[in-house]
């Protein structure tokens, strides 16, 4: 009688050096300047909501304007319809007259970091020459010599400078404090510096830092169309050492 032998043979599959773990692939989005303008933010925002597997998105300021009481209370109910975690940048119509008051009962921080997956993220405000004091200046120098996260992202409301070169004087005041900041961006290595405050989409790449503007979120738009002036919102994608960035826009 023959026997019949049975070789069971277990596969494994060993998994590549280079595989990234879910910590170091993500997405999130970045978008600014709303001023409560529902008819064009709660499409965006309503667009948003459509993207798969978001960490979380950022505002980058002028939340609101005008900034009665009110007006936060309206903002929140309206981001309340998004399952989104949204950070938030102090904008210029933000704090002014009692917007500061409100801005931190309702939304909190004036500037703050924080980290997720293998990257760090710093929001500053620089609304008002006199918020960028030397105190957030040197909570920033701190923050950034003690981050040791692979990829570092800056959020801002006044731009540092306008790639689009039609708005040079609406930047961030201080020429000295701007090529100090700029200085100490380029030295820690940071991937991406975004901004609002200027009505559209800009981009451009200094020693090796990239700035985007996005102020497409609802306020008027300044710049002509073929320059940046649309309704939109930037989609970042981070896949372990690579980060690229996408315009989305809302109409068109």
């Amino acid at each position: 009688m023959k026997k019949i032998f049975i070789i069971l043979f277990t596969f494994v599959f060993v998994l590549p050096a280079f595989a990234l773990s879910s910590a170091e692939v993500f997405s999130f989005v970045v978008f600014g300047d709303p001023h409560n303008n529902d008819d064009v933010f709660v499409p965006l925002l309503k667009k948003i909501s459509q993207e798969p597997d978001l960490a979380f998105a950022v505002n980058c300021g002028d939340l609101v304007a005008p900034n009665n009481e009110a007006d936060f209370r309206h903002y929140l109910k309206t981001i309340s319809a998004v399952n989104l975690k949204i950070y938030h940048v102090p904008g210029n119509h933000d704090l002014v007259g009692r917007g500061e008051v409100y801005f931190k009962k309702y939304i909190g921080d004036l500037y703050y970091s924080f980290d997720y997956g293998n990257s760090h993220f710093i929001v500053l405000n620089n609304a008002f020459a006199r918020y960028f004091n030397r105190a957030q200046f040197k909570w920033l120098k701190n923050d950034l010599a003690n981050n040791h996260q692979r990829h570092t992202f800056v959020f801002l409301h006044r731009p540092t400078f306008d790639p689009s070169e039609i708005y040079a004087d609406y930047m961030m005041s201080g020429r000295e404090v701007v090529e100090e900041l700029m200085g100490l961006f380029e030295k820690y290595k940071v991937d991406y510096v975004f901004a609002g405050h200027l009505h559209g989409y800009a981009k451009t790449t200094r020693n090796n830092v990239t700035y985007v503007i996005t102020g497409g979120g609802g306020a008027p738009l300044y710049l002509p169309h073929d320059l940046g002036g649309f309704y939109h919102y930037i989609k970042i994608n981070v896949a372990g050492d690579r980060v690229s960035d996408k315009i989305i826009r809302l109409y068109d």
